[in-house]
């Protein structure tokens, strides 16, 4: 938080389109489908999803949506043996697996093992590129917006109320955490519900700055980075478009968001 200031623009486009695209195109990889293929597989509109991945949108995929596509890809995938997959494909569907994985089961139960396999293959992947985890802190620790009694600046996550497993792109920050989305003023960039990841390791630069300020009395608040002066914290939201200004010297640290799992409808 050093410096004079840093301004960021405040986009309509969602944060976590780009990474629902990166999920998108692991399914791809792993069925040898396009994107409009496979969405005519998994019952859906194929230009909708062909528009969603090529054009630009303002809009995100619907948990439904990605459910039927992740059902679909282990339809696909479930009698394949696991090393003829592709490892970089399965790591970055990760995530997703430990989100979508009861859904997919009720839709399709014959997937289990290979969902079984799938995850297992992730967490080998994980364990060989960052062995140290095992020892460390293999889960991430999850804070509501109200949880008090952390410090994230130390890195003191004792008091979280709750574990996610660790994503791989976030597999050597051992800072890193996880926050729920509290309410609808980040809408349609997040939703309530939301499990937003966050790195106080990466730097808050660029734009489209999603961050957490971690106010020194507990608790933090989410919002799109607006400005830092040498007395001031500003962030906005999106519902309503507001901006809310915090005093530097009550504030405890500014961290930057780097990812997003969709948890609500």
């Amino acid at each position: 938080m050093d410096g004079d200031r840093i301004t960021a623009t405040i986009p309509d486009a969602s944060a976590h389109q780009e990474q629902t695209r990166q999920l998108v195109r692991a399914m791809m990889a792993l069925t040898g489908d396009t994107a409009s293929g496979l969405a005519k597989a998994a019952g859906l509109t194929a230009s909708t999803l062909n528009r969603f991945m090529h054009k630009p949108v303002r809009h995100t995929l619907s948990q439904r949506t990605m459910l039927a596509l992740m059902t679909e890809t282990f339809r696909r995938i479930k009698d394949r043996p696991l090393q003829s997959l592709s490892a970089t494909a399965l790591s970055a569907l990760g995530p997703a697996i430990a989100v979508y994985e009861h859904g997919i089961v009720d839709l399709a139960p014959d997937v289990k093992p290979a969902l079984q396999a799938a995850k297992s293959a992730v967490a080998a992947s994980i364990r060989r590129q960052a062995p140290h985890l095992e020892s460390a802190a293999p889960e991430l620790p999850v804070l509501l917006a109200t949880t008090c009694g952390v410090n994230i600046s130390a890195a003191d996550f004792t008091q979280a109320p709750l574990t996610t497993p660790r994503p791989p792109f976030l597999e050597s920050d051992a800072g890193a955490f996880a926050i729920l989305m509290p309410d609808q003023s980040m809408a349609p960039r997040f939703d309530a519900g939301d499990m937003l990841y966050v790195s106080p390791a990466r730097a808050l630069e660029g734009e489209r700055l999603d961050v957490v300020v971690e106010r020194k009395v507990g608790g933090s608040v989410i919002g799109t980075l607006v400005a830092i002066t040498s007395d001031t914290v500003r962030i906005a939201t999106l519902q309503p478009r507001m901006r809310q200004s915090f005093a530097r010297d009550k504030v405890r640290g500014l961290y930057r968001i780097v990812g997003v799992q969709r948890l609500g409808g």
